[in-house]
């Protein structure tokens, strides 16, 4: 193919999609919910993945009114409230495994509809068929809403978060919502704790009047952990001790960190003599022993656990993760998500090479940052795609602000030659 070939199609490809934006997007929005419902029925009521079914056994019994446990008898703070008490109301309004597994895919439209009005509020409203083409395309997005798993639900809200945090004119009801936001974030999944950070920092340092906006942080922060209290208070009340959000993540800190640690085999530690060992403890002992073991590795080997930590950080932008399921990530899937996630990441990195000659818009400054602290925060346990997935949706949406920005400096230019 002719270079002059190549580029009479990528035009028309663009303003293709510039002429069909809206369509594009509302195709979307149909495709999600009605591929989601025959994709959830399809899946049935089987369970794959030892996660999966944890979060059910827990919010069937919270719908029987057994409580937040695993076995109807003790309690636990294994997972963070939110997902499970969403899934026991469903329960208990009469829905079955594939009902539950099709609000996975009400909600990826909703991450699709919040997405619309980030690009809005940004003057980016080119490229929102480039957004939507791509959540459609990036297909382990639904994969993962056909499962139990809460990232699909973490998706939405991060989204709804970085809306609000985008909003510069917050008034009280907005700077009540974002703390809100933020809570309901770390209580969706544990992972989300430096998000709230990162988003307040930015706030503040992107405004023109600094001391208003950090007022303004400390109260939606005062408002995260009101509402965040009331998980605390439950634990304190059940196990005598702060668990202000799980019991969960020491083992996850203690299998990425330990100088056996191998990215390619890490599920062999299920069987470790100590891993097993710490098992058997009571589960709010568990994470404290997992934890003291992690900082004898990084204090009896900060060598070795530096280099480790620079490995799982480049294994964080990798395409494939090894599964305790295997049969669930075959050559095929491999493949999907090698030409669906690089092309992502690459213009990710195309942007940040053109940015002194094209400096980041503030919106594309938050999303940057959140995307690159994922990294360097993640490195710290285990890479996981299933962990980075939401963060590769606010990639997408990059990608819009991206295409919006492209496109109108072309019209720019296009205005210039004719103007006399």
């Amino acid at each position: 193919m002719q270079p002059n070939m190549g580029i009479k199609i990528i035009r028309a490809a663009i303003q293709l999609i510039q002429r069909h934006n809206q369509n594009i997007f509302r195709f979307t929005v149909f495709l999600f919910l009605i591929a989601g419902f025959a994709y959830s029925y399809f899946r049935g009521s089987n369970l794959n993945f030892p996660d999966e079914r944890q979060y059910y056994a827990i919010a069937a019994h919270i719908a029987s009114g057994a409580g937040f446990s695993l076995d109807s008898a003790n309690p636990t703070a294994l997972f963070p409230p939110i997902y499970p008490l969403f899934m026991a109301i469903c329960i208990k309004a009469g829905a079955s495994i594939p009902m539950l597994r099709f609000a996975n895919f009400i909600f990826l439209t909703g991450s699709l509809l919040a997405i619309r009005s980030i690009l809005r509020h940004e003057n980016a409203n080119a490229g929102i068929g480039v957004s939507a083409m791509l959540m459609t395309a990036y297909g382990v997005l639904f994969y993962t809403a056909g499962t139990l798993y809460p990232q699909t639900l973490y998706t939405f809200v991060l989204l709804l978060l970085v809306r609000c945090a985008l909003n510069r004119n917050a008034d009280i009801t907005c700077t009540v919502f974002f703390g809100v936001l933020c809570a309901v974030l770390m209580l969706v999944h544990s992972t989300g704790v430096f998000i709230p950070p990162v988003a307040g920092l930015w706030i503040i340092f992107s405004s023109p009047d600094r001391k208003k906006a950090f007022i303004k942080v400390c109260a939606s922060a005062l408002v995260a952990v009101a509402c965040m209290s009331l998980w605390g208070i439950r634990n304190y009340l059940e196990f005598h001790r702060f668990i202000p959000l799980t019991t969960h993540g020491g083992d996850t800190l203690y299998i990425g960190n330990n100088p056996h640690t191998s990215l390619s085999a890490w599920y062999d530690y299920i069987n470790d003599e100590f891993y097993q060992e710490a098992r058997s403890l009571p589960e709010t002992e568990q994470s404290p022993y997992y934890l003291k073991k992690t900082l004898e590795f990084w204090t009896t080997q900060p060598g070795t656990a530096l280099s480790l930590y620079f490995r799982k950080l480049a294994e964080y932008f990798n395409y494939y993760n090894h599964l305790f399921v295997n049969t669930e990530f075959s050559t095929f899937k491999k493949i999907i998500m090698f030409i669906t996630y690089y092309p992502l990441l690459i213009c990710l990195v195309i942007r940040l090479l053109f940015m002194k000659k094209i400096p980041l818009s503030s919106a594309e400054k938050l999303l940057v940052t959140i995307y690159i602290a994922s990294a360097l925060f993640h490195a710290l346990f285990l890479p996981r795609i299933r962990f980075r997935l939401p963060y590769d949706v606010l990639l997408i949406t990059h990608i819009g602000i991206m295409f919006s920005i492209m496109t109108g400096r072309k019209k720019m230019r296009a205005i210039n030659e004719v103007m006399p």
